[in-house]
């Protein structure tokens, strides 16, 4: 690697560590940390984000990674112990270290010499970096890493081949599912890490185009068992807390004082220098700023200036002053020149030649620039030497000097690129540029690049004449920017479209547009309340858009915590479902008002504990689904799916949610899993913790990554309250902790915040605490209109810390309020649970066994194996009270057994004091802990796969991972279960009861 010299014999220094290997000034924790991330290549991969400001370093930490990786071999699996290290030969043949590699190049293996017994394997290293001129061009970084490794495209799935062949426009196919691309992008890097070590460099990771950030965000989340290290440079920015949660981010700080100290004497500067406390401090321990000012004073010193003079201290942003000082010196044809090379989207070096011959130029006009250090040379052309030179540039020349020097790129470009340049030439409003824009944007979403075709449907609105144009392609950029996950761009672009939209149907459709990606962001206040002003404001004109924008903000008002306007909204959809129907008949279009109204309404009834009437319009909907649902009918059918298990039909509900996940794997189309698995979470929750806790896994992670903040925050409560329940307090309220990071405090949402903390301070032996909670929560019902008893099984809890803290009264009125609540429902838990509290609060022995035979009828209607076995366990523990022992150890002894089979190990425990109080023999007590229980989540999930029937590639491409990382997972779930063959597999899943 070259040595970075910087003017005026400063450097940016590399000492050596005590290997030989050279470790920039102030960065040893950092090249540890990397160091660590190379030596674990031999048995699994890593991903790293590095953050800072301009000039901290990070593209030095990025050559740091270049150069172990050439300087190393790695042992290969197996090959024996000892360390390695490089002897690298000069000379022909192997083992030549090249030079820090080109953008998009990559670096070839060094061959090392290997400790004495030790077989290696070299590390190939690919390296790229965005370009800002270029983030408008789908997939280029993307295609940096990947083309090099083209060899590896025959060992994907047809599909996934395909969706990257297309995306790279190496073929011409349908529209490419990005996730196709995303998962084939993990399959070629698991292949060629597994042919050799493999480490990918992303500079600039900021400046990348859309759907390249996407899939590499995508990756990094799944490389623990691939060969692949991926170490990525951004700047900082708000939300990278959320798109890049799970991925470890290492911030670049400042150099301490010493450091700074150390890095100018080593330039040259004497440290006793009286300017050098002045460099420190307005260096702020930047690396870049600090030998740039260092610079900027040697030039006052060649000069003459007096350095107590503070005029080499120019006002303004201390790098780009830097940098400034060093272009006026420039002859006015070099300045020229240099706009040509920052105005160029792709560094074509004939392209700029001809750019600069129009004027008069030549390449050799830059020889003052390169000699100046503001551009370099590279193998395809220049580049700037540093980003924040490029709006330097535009700054200091006139807009007439830049619109000519992107006219003449224009002129002399083709196809997108050329459409690029003339948008950037356009002075004003040019229809001729928004409709070439338009169509590069409509090819861009032919190939599934969506962000990239969102930024072009927006630049084309900018440049539209016409205020309808204008907001018809705002509204298109902003559809493709929440479908490719940039739901914060999508609100802002939906605003500017409102602002031009004269028409009130397209207004309308703007606002529905908005109100989802509003929901998405965790505003449901704010998406309810702008759906429903849409849908007045339509209503006199079109009755289907305002039936559609009524039923979209039943969702957004229960999320809200406001179910009273739920069941306003979705009664105003179901009233124009009937007038259309009245109007139009049985047509396909009023059909789908109907469907949409019926779901809505069936919804909101059903929250609001009008029960029978919400599962009549519930099961009418799920009657219409039928065929291959598009995806309008997916949505809805998530809906309908999690919606029933709310009225007792968690047949029927699990049976439409699979549907949906299935479909959802077998076509790679992930958007509606985070709901269809949160669904399937809920269901699980009564009785099936492991399979529960899988799905909540699962749709927490997939939230995640499509920005699905209220979904994050529903998944992340489901998770707490099962953590809570089985024992893991801690769990629990990081899980609280990192709702309230994510969501702040939605309304609909804290009540089962409470109810989670409640149910951890109660499994934990906190009765009065766990009281606290749960009173927190039944009044947030109360306020939210919440009237469904099933979205409340924290009620038998908070009866129990009544009973526990000497609230005798307030647990009676408790009881006689559920027992209420079970006659107007009719629902089989409330009913269940009235006879838990009746239990509790028995006198007799006698009455308590009435009171537990009531309530095992009712838990013969459904399944609720967690409940059923508290009953059974507070049940016990009376009987043992009322000197009933014998008929307490069988009630103990099956309460136990089920906690067991849930995980529920501070339930189980306490049975089993209970089962020794009894009289029972402690040896009988132990129940063995559920080997299930052992498996991690993902585990769980191929565990599942398998066990169904599917290979380990059906399984990969299901699951969104790797072939390897399902054969590593698997691998486990042997080991873990004592089973030795997928046949085993399958059997032991269905004995533990966990499918069937």
């Amino acid at each position: 690697m070259n040595e970075p010299t910087l003017r005026g014999g400063l450097r940016e220094e590399w000492v050596a560590d005590g290997y030989g290997v050279r470790v920039p000034v102030g960065r040893e924790r950092e090249c540890a940390l990397l160091d660590g991330l190379l030596d674990s290549l031999p048995d699994r991969g890593a991903a790293l984000l590095l953050r800072g400001d301009p000039g901290i370093g990070k593209t030095n930490m990025l050559d740091y990674v270049a150069w172990r990786a050439h300087g190393r071999n790695l042992p290969e699996r197996g090959g024996g112990s000892g360390a390695v290290r490089a002897q690298p030969e000069r000379g022909s043949g192997s083992g030549l270290v090249r030079a820090q590699p080109e953008r998009g190049t990559e670096s070839e293996p060094v061959r090392a010499q290997p400790a004495c017994g030790a077989a290696s394997q070299a590390i190939r290293v690919l390296r790229t970096r965005g370009v800002e001129s270029e983030a408008v061009l789908p997939y280029t970084v993307l295609a940096d890493l990947l083309l090099p490794l083209r060899s590896h495209f025959a060992e994907l799935p047809s599909t996934q081949r395909r969706a990257l062949e297309t995306c790279f426009a190496l073929m011409e196919a349908d529209e490419p599912n990005p996730y196709a691309v995303c998962v084939g992008t993990l399959g070629v890097l698991a292949a060629a890490g597994e042919a050799e070590p493999l480490v990918l460099l992303v500079d600039d990771l900021h400046w990348s185009d859309p759907s390249s950030r996407r899939a590499l965000q995508f990756i990094a989340r799944r490389l623990a068992t691939e060969r692949v290290a991926l170490v990525m440079a951004a700047r900082p920015a708000s939300d990278d807390d959320v798109t890049w949660e799970d991925v470890p981010r290492l911030t670049i700080a400042p150099l301490e004082e010493d450091d700074c100290l150390r890095l100018l004497e080593r330039g040259g500067v004497d440290p006793e220098e009286p300017a050098v406390t002045r460099l420190v401090r307005l260096s702020s321990g930047n690396p870049l700023v600090l030998v740039e000012y260092a610079a900027a004073l040697e030039d006052a010193r060649k000069r003459g200036d007096e350095l107590a003079d503070t005029a080499w201290e120019m006002p303004g942003p201390m790098v780009e002053r830097a940098w400034w000082g060093r272009m006026r010196t420039l002859s006015p044809e070099t300045r020229t020149a240099l706009l040509y090379v920052a105005a160029c989207r792709v560094p074509e070096l004939a392209l700029l030649e001809r750019a600069l011959a129009v004027n008069g130029l030549s390449l050799g006009t830059l020889d003052e620039a390169e000699e100046s250090g503001l551009i370099r040379a590279r193998e395809h052309g220049y580049e700037l030497r540093h980003p924040v030179l490029r709006p330097l540039v535009f700054r200091h020349c006139s807009v007439a000097q830049r619109l000519r020097a992107y006219r003449t790129l224009a002129d002399l470009s083709a196809g997108e690129v050329r459409t690029w340049y003339l948008a950037s030439a356009a002075a004003g409003p040019d229809e001729t540029v928004a409709s070439a824009l338009a169509d590069a944007a409509e090819r861009s979403r032919r190939r599934g690049a969506l962000g990239a075709a969102a930024h072009a449907w927006h630049r084309a609105a900018e440049l539209s004449p016409s205020a309808a144009d204008r907001a018809e392609r705002l509204l298109n950029a902003a559809r493709d920017a929440f479908y490719g996950g940039a739901s914060r761009d999508a609100v802002d672009w939906c605003e500017q479209a409102l602002r031009w939209s004269e028409d009130v149907r397209l207004t309308a459709d703007i606002e529905l547009l908005r109100g989802q990606a509003c929901g998405w962001l965790g505003d449901p206040g704010r998406a309810h309340r702008s759906l429903v002003a849409a849908a007045e404001a339509v209503e006199p004109v079109d009755r289907f858009r305002a039936c559609a924008l009524y039923g979209a903000a039943t969702l957004p008002a229960t999320m809200d915590g406001r179910i009273g306007h739920a069941v306003d909204t979705s009664a105003r959809s179901a009233a124009l479902a009937d007038i259309l129907e009245e109007e139009a008949g049985t047509e396909s279009s009023t059909r789908a008002s109907r469907h949409l109204s019926n779901v809505m309404r069936g919804s909101a009834l059903a929250l609001a504990g009008k029960v029978p009437e919400g599962r009549a319009l519930l099961l009418a909907g799920r009657a219409a689904l039928h065929g291959n649902w598009p995806l309008e009918e997916q949505q809805l059918a998530v809906q309908i799916g999690q919606a029933l298990s709310w009225v007792d039909e968690r047949e029927a509900a699990t049976a439409v949610l699979d549907a949906v996940i299935d479909g959802a794997r077998r076509d790679e189309v992930p958007a509606l899993l985070p709901y269809a698995l949160v669904g399937r979470c809920e269901a699980m929750s009564w009785s099936r913790w492991p399979m529960a806790r899988a799905a909540g896994a699962e749709a927490l992670r997939w939230a995640q990554e499509l920005g699905h903040r209220a979904m994050t925050g529903y998944a992340l409560l489901l998770m707490a309250r099962l953590d809570g329940l089985r024992g893991d307090r801690a769990g629990c309220e990081d899980r609280i902790t990192a709702y309230e990071r994510h969501c702040g405090k939605v309304r609909g949402l804290e009540l089962f915040a409470q109810a989670a903390l409640g149910s951890a301070a109660l499994t934990g032996g906190e009765p009065q605490a766990a009281a606290g909670h749960l009173e927190r929560a039944l009044s947030l019902a109360d306020e939210m209109g919440l009237g469904n008893p099933n979205l409340m099984p924290f009620l038998t809890e908070l009866a129990e810390a009544y009973v526990r803290t000497g609230e005798r009264d307030s647990a009676v009125r408790l009881a006689g309020w559920i027992e209420g609540l079970a006659r107007s429902t009719g629902l089989a838990w409330p009913a269940a649970a009235h006879a838990h509290c009746r239990i509790m609060l028995s006198g007799s022995a006698d009455e308590a066994e009435g009171w537990l035979r009531t309530a095992e009828r009712v838990h013969v209607r459904e399944e609720m194996t967690f409940e059923l076995a508290r009953t059974q366990l507070v049940c016990g523990e009376l009987l043992r009270r009322f000197r009933r022992p014998k008929a307490a150890r069988g009630l103990l002894l099956a309460s136990q057994l089920a906690f067991a089979g849930l995980g529920a190990s501070s339930w189980r425990s306490r049975a089993a004091v209970e089962l020794a109080a009894a009289g029972h023999r402690a040896a009988d007590t132990r129940a063995p802990e559920p080997r299930i229980d052992r498996l991690t989540a993902q585990e769980l999930q191929v565990a599942l796969a398998v066990g169904d029937g599917l290979s380990n590639g059906e399984a990969a491409a299901a699951l969104f991972v790797s072939r390897k990382t399902v054969e590593a997972h698997l691998t486990r779930v042997y080991r873990k279960l004592g089973v030795r063959s997928r046949s085993e597999l399958a059997g032991y899943l269905v004995h533990a009861d966990v499918v069937r």
